[in-house]
């Protein structure tokens, strides 16, 4: 074959993946996956960094929770966002187009950040196992259902390009005598120390966006360890802004006179219950065909002593035992290990496909049965998923609760500015970020998930009840508050605005994938059903 044909050949190898992970991942951001809580939280963060208000947001910004997580998250998305303009460039207002397009933006950024992601997976296993392995994982990783998690805009996104990065950094330091002709002259341009040190860092990084991706440092290490000439050296150097740079953020806390609050937050986060067993269960039910392939590879590499996917999973697993508290969309950082041990052993299967029967020798296509039914059953469920539309309704509802809260720049209802939105911690938070930071319409909170015996008083002349059976539950409690009984006489006394009906529910029908909507109704603690918008004097 012509170096221009093998040229011509690499490059539709690796075109194919990217434009399917740029349809799996940019195809209707708005409609799917429906908006998650920590999606509003990462917003309002990133509103704080373009607005000048530091890194780390401050509890004087209504947010308790202010350690939750590193701050290099929202550093990267308030960053990206201010460089483009956003929301400026918006022209941002209540309308519902308005607020759609303040998703549209950010949820565009994270599907990017997929198609960098598959470009990443692609070298990773190019390097290692080849391009055939290659091919594979990556149209694997674009294709499969659990890939619409990096839709949304979670530090889980974020990081993942930082992770994928300083894991192809160590992988180019392999051996010269299995190094291909390209990966040889690449690690000769660039030098092994320079590899070594922007794998630390992109790790660190990662890291410094959310802390347990720490549980990496076997994998990348080993890889840094094995693959040097002076292993030890090698290692001190990688290890340096691997511990770095992720310590900014307690140093932080330390500058800033707020040490208390780092330790109260980061145990706060060791201290929540939700089992590893559940979030493996979900990640069964999310992408059923993935899971068993991927531990059938695990297998397969385990015995051939290859134990490159075993170590990217394994102590993440371990950790997340021990720690005891995993979301199901925690998962997607060894998503790409699935990917990758899946491509092995379908890659070896097919060439022992090839070797035993004579048809499969003459036909390339059929040749490659196993991975094309395996990708085609991958693109009809994500097609299945991503042209769903879940989102309709909650757009109303944001834009009726900006609406209903009137604009302190104008003089002529500066008379009625002084409000406060109560309602379940879903609507005041997922709203909050818009109304407050984008809108610039001042207004008070009051969440009964951070305040459920109702301690904090209602002090506007004007209220705005967001009612949903969570929220509704909440004020029927039998607490001793006369700031509830207050809130129970207002809300009784208050006028319907409007009506919306949750559409995420109505998507769950029972049968695969469409059981994927209840997955996140239970683990995600959806407002369900009717969602009233209620005005109210005080």
């Amino acid at each position: 074959m012509s170096l221009r044909h093998e040229r011509v050949r690499y490059f539709i190898f690796l075109l194919a993946p990217l434009i399917l992970s740029a349809y799996t991942h940019l195809w209707n951001p708005l409609g799917f996956p429906s908006i998650h809580i920590d999606e509003a939280h990462y917003m309002r963060r990133a509103m704080l960094v373009i607005q000048g208000m530091g890194p780390q947001e401050s509890a004087a910004s209504g947010y308790p929770r202010t350690y939750d997580h590193p701050y290099f998250g929202q550093i990267f998305l308030g960053s990206v966002l201010r460089l483009i303009g956003y929301p400026d460039i918006l022209n941002p207002s209540s309308d519902q187009e308005s607020i759609e397009s303040l998703h549209m933006v950010p949820r565009l950024l994270m599907g990017i950040l997929a198609i960098v992601d598959t470009l990443l997976v692609f070298k990773i296993a190019e390097r290692r196992y080849g391009m055939t392995v290659a091919l594979i994982a990556s149209v694997l990783f674009a294709v499969m259902p659990m890939s619409w998690i990096l839709r949304r805009v979670y530090l889980d996104t974020i990081l993942m390009p930082l992770m994928l990065s300083s894991i192809l950094f160590a992988v180019y330091l392999k051996p010269k005598d299995i190094l291909t002709k390209n990966a040889e002259e690449t690690k000769r341009k660039i030098g092994q120390g320079t590899l070594i040190l922007l794998s630390g860092i992109f790790l660190g990084l990662a890291i410094y966006t959310k802390v347990p991706v720490f549980v990496m440092m076997p994998l990348v290490g080993s890889l840094v360890f094995f693959n040097s000439k002076k292993r030890l050296k090698s290692l001190g150097i990688w290890l340096m802004p691997v511990i770095l740079i992720p310590l900014l953020w307690p140093l932080y806390s330390v500058v800033a006179g707020q040490t208390d609050l780092w330790v109260e937050w980061v145990l706060w986060q060791t201290e929540r219950n939700r089992p590893l067993s559940i979030s493996l269960t979900n990640f069964f039910q999310i992408d059923p065909l993935i899971t068993i392939i991927g531990i059938a590879g695990f297998i397969w590499t385990g015995l051939k002593k290859d134990f490159f996917p075993l170590i990217w999973v394994v102590p993440f697993l371990i950790f997340s035992y021990f720690i005891g508290w995993v979301q199901y969309f925690h998962l997607i950082v060894i998503f790409p290990a699935f990917c990758i041990a899946s491509a092995i052993l379908i890659n070896s299967l097919q060439k022992f496909m090839v070797q035993r029967f004579r048809t499969w020798q003459r036909n390339k296509i059929f040749s490659q049965g196993i991975f094309l039914m395996i990708a085609i059953f991958g693109i009809i469920i994500s097609s299945v998923l991503i042209n769903s539309d879940v989102n309709s309704s909650y757009y109303k509802i944001y834009a009726s609760i900006a609406k209903n809260i009137p604009d302190i720049s104008n003089v002529n209802e500066k008379q009625n500015a002084n409000v406060t939105v109560i309602g379940s911690h879903w609507w005041v938070w997922d709203s909050y970020w818009i109304t407050k930071l984008v809108l610039n319409k001042d207004h008070e909170l009051i969440d009964p998930h951070f305040d459920p015996n109702f301690k904090l008083p209602v002090t506007t002349n004007n209220v705005i009840f967001i009612d949903d059976k969570i929220f509704l539950d909440s004020i029927s409690k039998n607490v001793r508050s006369n700031n509830l009984l207050h809130i129970r006489q207002l809300h009784d006394e208050s006028r319907i605005i409007s009506t919306f009906f949750d559409n995420v529910t109505s998507h769950d029908n029972g049968i695969y994938p469409n059981n994927i909507f209840s997955i996140m109704i239970l683990n995600e603690n959806h407002p369900m059903g009717e969602v009233v918008i209620r005005s109210g004097s005080n």
